[in-house]
């Protein structure tokens, strides 16, 4: 396949990825705000992470359609774009295995509260 060729395939799953993104970040955000103001933090953080992936998509397609202008440009520009994204979803991925290990361990130690209070009090 050549690079054009798959530029064209990157520019329509990331495109279809950007659409999902956005629209799954804009139901979380309302939804939470319903809850908290801070509920709807991951939201935004998801429709700017697809708005990066959709500027991505972008440069893919202006490179495909390769009109005499600077291609090096858009090629960084892409990679930037991807780099961004990238970055933003690592730190968020980190974030959730953090929550989940500091979730975890809280889950342990209830229980074994919970069982000690209960040896305590047999009846």
């Amino acid at each position: 396949m050549t690079l054009r060729e798959e530029l064209k395939q990157f520019s329509k799953w990331a495109g279809f990825m950007a659409i999902l993104t956005i629209i799954g970040g804009g139901l979380q955000a309302l939804s939470g705000v319903f809850f908290f103001l801070i509920g709807a933090i991951p939201g935004i953080i998801m429709i700017i992470v697809g708005i990066k992936l959709w500027n991505a998509k972008k440069q893919a397609d202006e490179i495909v359609d390769f009109d005499g202008t600077n291609q090096e440009e858009k090629i960084q520009l892409l990679i930037n774009n991807l780099t961004t994204y990238f970055k933003i979803q690592g730190v968020l991925f980190i974030i959730g295995i953090a929550f989940f290990i500091i979730m975890f361990i809280i889950g342990i130690a209830a229980g074994g509260f919970s069982m000690l209070n209960n040896s305590m009090h047999p009846f």
